[in-house]
């Protein structure tokens, strides 16, 4: 019994420092970010969960009933729905006051933003005001869909984590993508389709490296609402089929009135946010305003109140007669143009799944009626008209697909959903029709990268490869110190600077090799004559896409950095051999001789790039309980593994500040401490297990 006991223990023993190994192989930043993973599916899970809950609660209070607010409204009485509405607006109004935050809109386009050009920051402490904003909006009835708030928050959650976690630039923007695609997910309980919209919209980018992490924390926080709120779809979707194949041809039609519904439903919201921009009251005033005018709609008609779920159901349940439905469409695009241009917060998401279902079942209903044999009921066309409008208006074709075949499970609907879904999508384009998202950037001045290269070299700037030494000649020099300072230096370029260290221009070898055959005049001749004033250059702030477009236009291989193009105080350059460095690690992912560092400033998150040695790396090791008190000198990195800690990381238990240290011989290392290390892949993988079954084991 002891001898198995020994033997199990043995294999134990190999096994775990065979793991340990092969975690040591990955950096403290990539496990970092492998064990946030689920965390960050629980978190937006039960934030969700939670998030519901309290619209429900709210819905309860003002409405009295946290369930389905078309028939709550019907059973208040005309007044209330103005009353109803118009405070709501107020506690909007007011919460975007007072803590200074912009809440029209779901936050999409802000997640967008700090994705494609932020590297995935987005501030936990105002995203929560908004998303109290859009709680407030939705359960006194603004005619906005949930969907948006919980979106941006899920992503705060995952940016906050990954930032306390300090992941780097990529992994921080895949992480806010699952957050986000695991709240669209748990909302409409649709991980696929939620995936699908992490990867089609925020990244562009259908890689494994993106999918792995999307899928998971949609998986898991799908599971938590499913178990808290229970596993049914959002919508009640009876069984639909595909009569006959020439259905195809009034989807055709379907497919067509989606796309140009969908550009006036944006051109509406937008044309709503233009006019309330004019009016001539305060900001936090806007909002009552705008839902006291769709209060006075709901008057007559409440359909529009809300998400929208109930009367999206009843036109699945070919419940809601033709002239209702007909009328539905411009009222609901009216009441929830009020609502956004008026500062209202919440996801537009939702109500283009209502503008289509009401599109489609109105065109369904002719359809039916014209030809009852050959074609499938009102609601079949309804359903897929949600996927139409829903893909116009998101430029998204492939999430509307999987959200609306997620809400039936059923196949036979998938044919006509996907052509209806695709000629939406080409119509808007062949219109020249924008998302919401992409007009929402154009009023920001922002123009979007295309794709995921595109968004990495712009989230990153010039500052971040800098080189800070200067090599400059005064503008005074004479021929002889030009000359002179060519042998000096390895490029074909010599930047020329005044008595103040303004940048002047550059000279070009062949500007020295031009005047060489002048003989004796050549002692005339002096920097500033030879300075070429239109020589290019970057400033610290500008992206690295931009100069990229720099260094197609000037034929230079280094390109001086000044601080403005005012002062043109000259603080350093950059080099091609660095961009393409950067290009190759973060974009191709090949291993190159150089060390991220993540520098905080100023309240954001940048990264910088330093070469290293032929054949080293930089890690970040988390120094083991079980060897608590032992000095650098006692675990002996440099001689036995050919490794050197740079530097202690440690946290004050106290006030949690994370203090670091430059470490020496002597340093006693505590429980919890992080080891800056660098060194060689083989002696980095052999310190680390090490660290984990005991320094006793030298390497043999």
């Amino acid at each position: 019994m002891n001898a198995l006991l020994q033997r199990l223990r043995s294999i134990s023993s190999k096994y775990q420092a065979q793991i340990f190994a092969q975690l040591g192989k990955r950096s403290a930043g990539q496990n970092a970010f492998l064990a946030l993973l689920p965390i960050v599916g629980l978190m937006v899970g039960f934030t969700t969960v939670a998030t519901a809950h309290v619209i429900s609660f709210l819905q309860n209070q003002f409405w009295g009933s946290g369930q389905n607010l078309l028939a709550a409204a019907h059973d208040n009485p005309w007044y209330s729905r103005l009353v109803i509405l118009f405070v709501g607006g107020i506690f909007v109004g007011l919460i975007g006051k007072f803590f200074r935050v912009r809440t029209r809109g779901g936050g999409i386009t802000t997640i967008m933003q700090a994705v494609s050009l932020k590297g995935g920051y987005i501030s936990l402490r105002q995203t929560a005001p908004r998303d109290w904003a859009a709680i407030v909006t939705i359960a006194t009835g603004g005619s906005l869909g949930r969907e948006g708030s919980m979106a941006l928050l899920a992503s705060a959650i995952g940016s906050y984590s990954g930032r306390r976690f300090r992941l780097s630039t990529q992994q921080l923007r895949v992480l806010v993508c699952a957050a986000t695609a695991a709240a669209l997910a748990a909302v409409y309980n649709a991980p696929i389709g939620g995936s699908l919209f992490a990867m089609e919209i925020l990244m562009g980018n259908f890689a494994l490296e993106v999918l792995g992490p999307v899928v998971v924390v949609s998986v898991i926080s799908t599971l938590v609402y499913r178990s808290c709120m229970g596993n049914l779809p959002r919508f009640d979707v009876p069984h639909y089929d595909l009569v006959s194949a020439w259905e195809l041809l009034p989807y055709l039609v379907l497919g067509l009135l989606a796309g140009v519904l969908s550009i006036l439903f944006v051109r509406a919201l937008f044309g709503s946010q233009d006019a309330f921009e004019k009016i001539p009251i305060p900001n936090w005033l806007k909002p009552a305003v705008g839902m006291l005018m769709v209060g006075a709609i709901g008057i007559w008609y409440p359909h529009v109140f809300g998400n929208g779920f109930e009367a999206v159901n009843l036109t699945l349940r070919e419940q809601i007669p033709i002239l209702l439905l007909l009328a539905l469409i411009p009222i609901k695009i009216v009441a929830s143009s009020l609502t956004f241009g008026a500062g209202g917060a919440g996801g537009l998401f939702t109500p283009s799944l209502m503008v289509g279902a009401l599109l489609g079942g109105s065109f369904g209903y002719g359809v039916h009626w014209l030809f009852p044999h050959v074609t499938a009921g009102s609601g079949a066309y309804a359903l897929v008209g949600m996927g139409g409008v829903l893909a116009g208006t998101t430029h998204a074709p492939l999430t509307a697909i999987m959200m609306i075949f997620e809400q039936t499970n059923n196949y036979q609907v998938v044919l006509p959903l996907m052509f209806v879904c695709i000629v939406s999508n080409f119509t808007t384009r062949l219109l020249k029709g924008r998302s919401l998202d992409e007009e929402s950037l154009r009023r920001r001045g922002i123009v979007m990268p295309t794709g995921p290269e595109a968004s990495i070299m712009q989230s990153l700037r010039v500052e971040d490869i800098l080189h800070e030494d200067i090599h400059a000649i005064n503008q005074t020099a004479p021929f002889s110190t030009v000359v002179e300072q060519f042998f000096k230096e390895s490029y074909n370029n010599i930047y020329v600077v005044d008595s103040g260290g303004k940048f002047l221009g550059a000279i070009r070898l062949h500007s020295v090799k031009d005047v060489l055959h002048q003989g004796e005049s050549l002692s005339s001749v002096i920097a500033d004559d030879l300075v070429d004033n239109s020589f290019q250059f970057v400033t610290p702030r500008q992206n690295l896409a931009d100069v990229m477009d720099i260094f197609w236009r000037e034929n230079s291989e280094r390109l001086p950095v000044i601080n403005n193009s005012t002062e043109r105080k000259l603080l350093g350059w950059i080099s091609k051999r660095d961009l393409l460095g950067v290009y190759s690690q973060e974009i191709l992912r090949k291993r190159q001789l150089m060390a991220r560092f993540v520098v905080h400033e100023d309240d954001e998150t940048r990264d910088i790039f330093v070469e290293l040695p032929e054949g080293f790396e930089l890690r970040t090791l988390e120094f083991p309980a079980h060897l608590d008190g032992r000095t650098v000198a006692e675990l002996a990195p440099r001689s036995h593994y050919g490794v050197h800690v740079l530097a202690i990381k440690r946290r004050d238990p106290v006030t949690g500040h994370i203090s670091t240290e430059l470490p020496g011989p002597t340093t006693r290392l505590v429980t919890g401490d992080d080891l800056v290390v660098i060194g060689t892949s083989d002696g980095l993988a052999q310190f680390t297990a090490a660290l984990a079954t005991g320094v006793e084991n030298e390497p043999k």
